[in-house]
Formats: C-alpha cells, sequence, structure tokens
C-alpha cells in the first residue's frame, strides 16, 4: 500500500517436523501475563497455534487491563486476566490451574511466577523457556534465543514466542501483528478528535514518555520536533499512567495546532492512532499498537535494539545515535558517569527525527493520493 516502500513477504517455511503428539489436544493455554507491547508481539505465534490447532480452544493468560489487546482476535477463544497485586485473584488462579483441563500450555514468559503456573497445570505438554530454575516446570524446553559463533542471534522480538510453536511442529503463519479495533471504541474516539479539531490535516501522535529512564528521549526535543512539524500536522500527545503532566507540558512548549489525548485504553488508543498519519515515540507497547494498526512510525532507539523491537519492514524508521559502543547495552538506567551519560539519547538530534518525519508523512500523503484515485 506504500507507495516507495514495500513489506518484504517473509519465505516460505517448510513445516518442522513433530516432536510432540498433538492428536489430543483440545484446550491450550497461553501464558503472556507481561506488558502489553509483549503481547502484542506474541500474536504471531498465537495465529500459528490456532491455526496449526484449529479444532482447539485456545485460551490466554495475561494480566489485568490487557484483554483489550485481544479482544476481537479470531485466534483465541477465551482470555483470562489476574490480578498480580491481589493476593485472593493469584489464589483463584491457581486453584483453576490446580483443576487442570489443559492438554498444552505454552510458557511464553517463562519467568519464576510463570514457571509456577505452568507447572500447577499438569498439562502432558508444557513448553517454556530453557532457563536456570524453571526447566522443572517444562516437558518441553526450548533456547531463549538461538546463538551462533558470534554469540546470540538478534531478530524481531516475535520469533521469540514463534520458537515454541515451531518446537511442537507448528509452521510460523508470518509476522503481521494481530489487533482487532472495536467500532464503539472508534466512534468514542472519532467524536473528541471531531470536537478538538484535528480532523482536518494530517496528525502526528507523539509520546514522549518511555517505560525505562534509559531509553527516553529528552521531551524538549519531542517538543522541539512537534514544533518544527506545525506547517505540515497537527500534534496528538498521547500518554500512559502517571504520564498525563509531561504531556501536558509539551504541549504548552509547542507553538502549533496540538491536543492532549484523553485518559485512553487500549482499544481507545489504537482508535485514536489509527486516525493518524505517524507516531512519534520512544521504543514503547504504543509503537507496537501502532505497527499492528499499520501506522507509519519513528521510534528512536538506545539501549534496546532496532532489530530486535522493530518491524523488519513497512513505512517504520528507527534513529540510533551511531557510533557509540555502549549502544543497545540493555540497561533500563544509564550507568555511564559525566559526559557518557545518556549518549545514546542525547547524540540524536531533533534535525535526524524531523526528517524521518517528513519523509513518512510524505509517503502518506502519497497513499493517500494513490487511494483517492
Amino acid at each position: 500500500p506504500w507507495p516507495t516502500e514495500r513489506r518484504p513477504v517473509p519465505p516460505r517455511e517448510t513445516p518442522p517436523a513433530p516432536r510432540v503428539d498433538l492428536s489430543d489436544v483440545r484446550r491450550a493455554l497461553v501464558i503472556r501475563h507481561r506488558a502489553g507491547g509483549d503481547l502484542l508481539l506474541s500474536t504471531p505465534a498465537l495465529r500459528a497455534l490456532k491455526r496449526g490447532l484449529p479444532s482447539a480452544a485456545v485460551e490466554v493468560l495475561t494480566a489485568r487491563g490487557m484483554s483489550e489487546i485481544l479482544r476481537g482476535n479470531p485466534d483465541i477463544d477465551r482470555v483470562l486476566e489476574f490480578d498480580r497485586r491481589s493476593f485472593s485473584a493469584q489464589a483463584a488462579l491457581y486453584a483453576k490451574l490446580l483443576r487442570g483441563g489443559y492438554d498444552l500450555v505454552l510458557d511464553m514468559v517463562s519467568n519464576p511466577r510463570s514457571a509456577v503456573m505452568t507447572a500447577l497445570t499438569r498439562s502432558r505438554i508444557r513448553v517454556g523457556y530453557d532457563l536456570d530454575g524453571r526447566r522443572y516446570a517444562y516437558t518441553l524446553r526450548v533456547p531463549r534465543e538461538p546463538v551462533g559463533s558470534r554469540g546470540p542471534k538478534l531478530r524481531y522480538a516475535p520469533e521469540a514466542a514463534l520458537d515454541l510453536v515451531r518446537a511442537i511442529g507448528l509452521p510460523p503463519r508470518g509476522l503481521e501483528l494481530t489487533f482487532r479495533l472495536a467500532a464503539d471504541a472508534r466512534s468514542r474516539m472519532d467524536r473528541w478528535l471531531e470536537e478538538s479539531g484535528l480532523l482536518d490535516r494530517p496528525i502526528v501522535a507523539c509520546l514522549a514518555s518511555g517505560s525505562w529512564p534509559s531509553k527516553t528521549w529528552p521531551a524538549a526535543r519531542f517538543a522541539a520536533s512537534m514544533d518544527a512539524l506545525r506547517d505540515e500536522a497537527s500534534a496528538l500527545w498521547i500518554w500512559g499512567p502517571g504520564e498525563e503532566t509531561l504531556a501536558r507540558e509539551c504541549r504548552a512548549a509547542t507553538r502549533g495546532r496540538s491536543a492532549v489525548a484523553p485518559p485512553t485504553g487500549w482499544q481507545d488508543l489504537a482508535a485514536l492512532l489509527s486516525r493518524c498519519s505517524l507516531l512519534l515515540s520512544n521504543d514503547s507497547g504504543p509503537k507496537h499498537l501502532a505497527v499492528a494498526l499499520e501506522v507509519p512510525t519513528v521510534t528512536i532507539f538506545g539501549p534496546t535494539h532496532p532489530v530486535t523491537w522493530h518491524p523488519p519492514g513497512g513505512p517504520h524508521a528507527a534513529i540510533v545515535a551511531e557510533g557509540l559502543q555502549c549502544l543497545h547495552c540493555n540497561e533500563t538506567s544509564c550507568p555511564l558517569p559525566g559526559d557518557g551519560h545518556m549518549r545514546c539519547m542525547r547524540d540524536v538530534t531533533v534535525e535526524a527525527v524531523v526528517e524521518a518525519c517528513r519523509t513518512r508523512l510524505r509517503l502518506d500523503a502519497g497513499r493517500i493520493a494513490c487511494e483517492s484515485r
């Protein structure tokens, strides 16, 4: 759909030889109870599982508030939510898992908590990553990352979840992320956008916050970038829990037309993003949501690696401060003192980000022109 960039067609994979007997699998449980972005990145594995076991009921265990991400997903029959902060909710969940009933469990987290959950099911087939202290929970253990002669091989994050599906003999069905936008969310946010006066020209959604201090570009530079684009697009400042003040400060620092998004869950956020020409952000969950919605993205990377957290194709740009030995350290807080502190973020210029945004805005304008003919 994009006039100058085409999403590469993934190579057709030969189905792996089955390692387990799946003939009696009628009920499967997938454990993926962490961040929303990680849940989105697991949807290619859910698709492969459902296509490979069409007669089985696929259930997903996730954290409270995450079911919105899976609402309407055709590859899932049931979503189980639990509150990690509630002892009673956890006790009820563990009792349910102890009652069994699952023929297959895929633990896509494989941390100590999820390993216990997996073991409690006593399922005949329990698949997880081969990690110290968790192997006991699984009947089939999978390497967390493939390793080559030079160490771990980098690849797009959905591949890790797909490894669990491959391990039981089912082939992947593409790397596209799945998200179904609900009609009520679209109507609700369309009304809000119309009242905000943003629908008469392109909108750039901007997320200046980040889950790690080390992967957060200075908020003042987000504001400067949107100010530079004020003649080309309106700005929509999006935010998550505890981030509204920052979004309002960014809006106040710009002179162009802009608005701060209302409080949103995943569905409302998706409805807003679906009306945008671009998302500018740090490496974050909303970035993966934009990718799932086929909204172009410009993402600033530092401690995390774009090969892992950036789609291999499509109208997406990854901005990196080249030439630093400390890049992609995966540290949540920068450990370097003095001039080295946060260099991976500080060395990314406003000019580089604005140019990447302008390129994506031109692509979007060309796509719209093609569709209107």
